[in-house]
């Protein structure tokens, strides 16, 4: 290794020691944007010498994390996004021409910018987004990176890359360059062919006739600029006739929801057709759940009616008074726990492309209208001869795991029940095992009818959502009244705390949903406590909660507690101040919370905010500063049902 230098530029002495940056200034201690630059200059100095172990150092976090030593290996070009396969173009970093946002006190926001180079191809930009943290005596550390756009835009070089200098036998089976061939010659007849399903050692055909934009594979991103899609999608057999015309919005996996059958959707109804190309199943209904170990395929929803599919295919008079809750147990999946692959069957789809490497599966539509899985999971492809490692942190997952938690009845009139999911996204590369959302089923049984939720659990302002474990595990839903309801679920909130060497890493997140036209809707708040919606009492605080001590040094330690301590509750009352951008007297105060409010900086800031505040933020900061101002912090136990 290297000796650490000792640089001397201007009238500022930078001494590096143990990574950290300390700046002597002959007046003050207040650094500027040429110290960040420095700092940032002479991390990138380890980074082209292939000093990992050197350039970990300059990180808050643990020197050993895993996300950390992957990225440096891909910086200092020894392994590919995946950490293991050697990369197959250089990557270098830009620290000279950085980007730098000093408005935080306490922190820099620095952009990098990043080349890829390979002598095939020209070269490629992307960015980093490092936020650098003050420690003791005017040193830095890196404390978090940003690495969202960055790792998307290495995967597209690479699969440029490779693409350029591969001989196509080596990447792709017989099976799929015959489908390319294929696909070249139905396009004289139709705009485009998107995927390919093999079943059996056969081939079928996904058509469509219009455009396809970004929305139809990202229907929830609500800020998508740009084109919107207009295709209608047919399917052609592996005998190259059509055999479900091009008129839908969606055509499943063949067998996908139930075996034999192929799950279409138009104008927001569902329908079946067979392999044959027989329609089975106009798209006539709004939601199919099938079924499991009964005499039935599937029970479908018409209006406010219900009705089976039969085994024949054939479907029976309206239900009279069936109770969905009753017939709960026997939709497929409901009450269980699985995992989701390449594996989970033996049919592959993959994309009638050569940029995108992942297999695609659809998921069956009760299962998106819960909002249990997305429309569109993509996985690994084992008709493309890349392995996981040449590929990289790349698009898809490894898998994804689906544990039910349990399910509850309402305690009171018993008009609705409800169900707990977790689903855990093991992102294929470096991120695995990274995303983690929690998920609620409503049963409401005044409207006869199922509805869904799904919420990251993570609520940081970096990028991150690993599965909690730990001692808090707390999901429960409750009704406010006939169409609120509060969907209280552990969360990672990392948030930190007014003592600076604390950081409250996780508390219970309370979403409050409204029951709208058959959906589950969040109202939306930028608050990470219960005090925007509801008038607190002691229920709110009787919570678990996980507190980091010690935070950014490799002697940090988690401790959980089961009540709201009065450190707690200060945030609580301070946040409400917070999202009306108050001008604290102390600035630590301001420094916590202006990343989670916009534009939070010191010339939009607020001296007094009293005449904004609603009811419900003033009963709730009444009842906190009661406890903050008790001796003991008195935490009386209330009634679940009195609470409701």
């Amino acid at each position: 290794m290297k000796t650490k230098p000792i640089l001397i530029v201007a009238a500022v002495v930078i001494v590096i020691a143990g990574g950290a940056f300390f700046f002597i200034h002959s007046k003050n201690n207040k650094p500027g944007k040429n110290n960040i630059k420095l700092f940032l200059n002479a991390f990138n100095a380890q980074v082209k010498a292939g000093n990992i172990d050197s350039a970990s150092n300059y990180f808050e976090a643990d020197q050993k994390n895993k996300l950390i030593k992957i990225l440096l290996s891909v910086l200092t070009n020894k392994t590919n996004t995946g950490g293991k396969a050697k990369p197959i173009f250089k990557v270098s970093l830009n620290t000279d021409d950085a980007s730098i946002d000093l408005s935080n006190p306490d922190e820099a926001i620095a952009k990098v910018g990043t080349v890829f180079t390979q002598n095939a191809l020209p070269s490629e930009k992307s960015v980093l987004i490092f936020t650098i943290h003050k420690i003791a005596a005017g040193g830095y550390k890196i404390s978090q990176v940003n690495a969202t756009r960055f790792v998307k835009d290495y995967a597209t070089y690479q699969v440029k890359v490779i693409n350029k200098t591969t001989p196509e036998a080596d990447i792709y089976s017989p099976q799929t360059l015959a489908a390319f061939k294929v696909a070249d010659k139905l396009k004289t007849k139709y705009d485009s062919v998107l995927w390919f399903d093999h079943v059996g050692g056969k081939t079928f055909y996904y058509v469509m006739k219009g455009k396809i934009a970004d929305d139809f594979y990202w229907p929830k991103i609500d800020d998508l600029k740009g084109e919107k899609s207009d295709l209608k999608m047919g399917l052609v057999s592996p005998e190259l006739k059509e055999i479900i015309p091009v008129e839908y919005d969606l055509i499943h996996n063949i067998g996908g929801t139930i075996a034999g059958l192929i799950e279409v959707e138009k104008g927001g109804k569902r329908g079946f057709y067979n392999v044959s190309g027989r329609l089975v199943l106009p798209a006539d209904y709004e939601q199919i759940y099938p079924l499991k170990n009964t005499a039935n395929l599937a029970l479908l929803k018409k209006g406010e009616d219900y009705f089976y599919l039969k085994t024949d295919s054939t479907v029976s008079e309206k239900i009279v008074d069936l109770k969905i809750a009753d017939v709960l147990p026997d939709i497929k999946t409901y009450g269980d726990s699985y995992e989701i692959s390449e594996k989970s069957d033996k049919n592959i789809m993959e994309y009638n492309s050569r940029d995108k490497y992942t297999s695609l599966v659809i998921t069956p539509s009760y299962l998106t209208d819960w909002n249990i899985l997305d429309k569109f999971m993509n996985f690994q492809n084992p008709l493309r001869k890349l392995s996981e490692d040449s590929m990289g942190d790349g698009d898809g997952s490894r898998s994804l795991s689906v544990k039910f938690s349990s399910d509850k009845k309402d305690n009171g009139n018993n008009w609705f029940q409800s169900a707990f999911y977790t689903v855990v996204d093991d992102y294929i590369g470096g991120r695995g095992g990274l995303y983690t959302s929690k998920n609620v089923l409503l049963v409401d049984n005044k409207h006869n009818q199922i509805v869904g939720f799904s919420a990251s659990n993570f609520f940081g302002l970096s990028e991150g959502g690993g599965s909690l474990d730990g001692a808090c595990a707390e999901n429960s839903l409750k009704a406010i009244n006939d169409s609120l309801f509060e969907f209280k679920t552990t969360s990672e909130i990392d948030l930190e705390m007014l003592d600076s060497t604390k950081m409250l890493a996780g508390a219970p997140y309370y979403h409050y949903l409204q029951l709208q036209n058959g959906k589950l809707v969040a109202l939306k708040s930028k608050r990470l406590f219960p005090t925007q919606f509801v008038k607190m009492d002691d229920s709110y605080l009787q919570n678990c909660y996980v507190i980091d001590n010690g935070i950014y040094t490799k002697s940090q330690t988690s401790a959980s507690i089961n009540y709201a301590t009065k450190e707690i509750l200060q945030l609580m009352k301070n946040e409400i101040y917070a999202s009306y951008k108050y001008k604290f007297k102390n600035p630590r105060w301001n420094a916590i919370f202006d990343s989670r409010f916009d534009d939070y900086n010191d010339d939009k800031r607020n001296a007094s905010v009293d005449d904004s505040l609603t009811v419900i933020d003033k009963y709730n900061i009444a009842f906190i500063n009661n406890k903050l101002n008790s001796p003991t912090l008195n935490v009386k136990k209330v009634n679940a049902l009195a609470s409701r």
